[in-house]
């Protein structure tokens, strides 16, 4: 993934670099390409830009020391996320899947905005070249603290998923923002062992909280309300999939509502566009509503149905995993 740079990030490093100037000196300095020789790789990390303007340059410098502290966490993380849609109860939804990458490019720029533009150097040619420096000692404390940071809200989610939270949704809401925040709590180790060599363990791992989160769904014995036979099936296979029990009546229910309008025939195509809304109720009182536009198209009519059911078939896990585990909309 290419690292982004906000503007109020770039424009710290107009400040930081204010005083640095530049030369037209033809020897070429010994810090384009050994930076370490006068910022040692285990007090620094460093990376050199490269453009035909100054500004760019050090927007480059940036960008390159960014990739260096930045890229391999990425990658980490989204491995994570993408094994917690396949491997855990209710994985990381495409939703909380930005969120959570916001959470980490968040951490990153907070560790980042510590760098410094500490030379820089125009070639004879008129090429720029720029020196982007990071002292890993900052670097660490700022994501220690932020690892605390993170810990403590973690801890503040748990207790209320056990203790406080109104109902189940609004439990296993917190749970899975928990869960999220631990994987970018091990985003920020990642980048901590990178600065320090040496990370720290989290008070309770994000395989911990899937255990919670997977305990929590396999307590729960909920009924599904739906005429459609074929509907009902389907929902009691996606909860089931959850680890849910499906039985014939309970306190929690799941229903279900297919709204459609008339199809509409243009540019050789039938559409068929309407919305599908799920409901969780516990004990006849709706706790959660969630609701989700669908279209499908086909060259005949008659396989307008067939398309439509093959649609819910693809998307009915996704919209009870979200039913389930996001913050309760009414």
């Amino acid at each position: 993934m290419k690292y982004t740079l906000p503007s109020i990030l770039l424009m710290s490093l107009v400040l930081l670099s204010g005083c640095v100037s530049s030369s037209q000196n033809e020897d070429r300095p010994q810090w384009i390409d050994q930076a370490n020789i006068e910022y040692p790789s285990d007090q620094y990390l460093s990376a050199v830009g490269q453009a035909s303007n100054l500004t760019r340059a050090r927007q480059n410098a940036l960008a390159n020391l960014s990739d260096i502290f930045s890229v391999k966490v990425h990658a980490q993380s989204n491995m994570l996320t993408q094994a917690n849609k396949q491997e855990t109860p209710l994985g990381v939804s495409m939703q909380s899947e930005s969120a959570l990458q916001r959470q980490i490019n968040t951490e990153s720029e907070h560790t980042l905005k510590g760098v410094k533009i500490e030379k820089s150097w125009q070639s004879p040619t008129a090429e720029y070249y720029v020196l982007a420096v990071l002292e890993k000692y900052k670097a660490a404390q700022s994501l220690t603290a932020s690892m605390s940071e993170l810990d403590e809200k973690t801890a503040d989610l748990l207790a209320f998923s056990t203790h406080d939270a109104p109902n189940v949704i609004a439990s296993l809401h917190a749970l899975t923002q928990a869960r999220d925040l631990q994987i970018a709590r091990n985003a920020a180790n990642t980048q901590l062992q990178q600065v320090r060599l040496m990370g720290e363990p989290a008070p309770i791992s994000t395989a911990k909280i899937e255990k919670i989160i997977a305990k929590k769904l396999a307590s729960l014995e909920v009924s599904v309300q739906q005429d459609s036979a074929s509907q009902q099936k389907l929902i009691a296979s996606a909860l089931a999939q959850l680890g849910l029990r499906v039985v014939a009546q309970s306190d929690l229910n799941v229903s279900a509502e297919l709204s459609l309008s008339e199809p509409v025939f243009a540019s050789g195509w039938y559409w068929l566009r309407g919305s599908y809304q799920m409901s969780f109720i516990e004990k006849g009182q709706s706790i959660s509503r969630k609701s989700w536009p669908l279209k499908v198209s086909a060259k005949q009519q008659s396989q307008l149905e067939p398309r439509l059911d093959d649609y819910l078939n693809q998307h009915i896990q996704g919209y009870v995993n979200e039913l389930m585990s996001s913050l309760p909309a009414l």
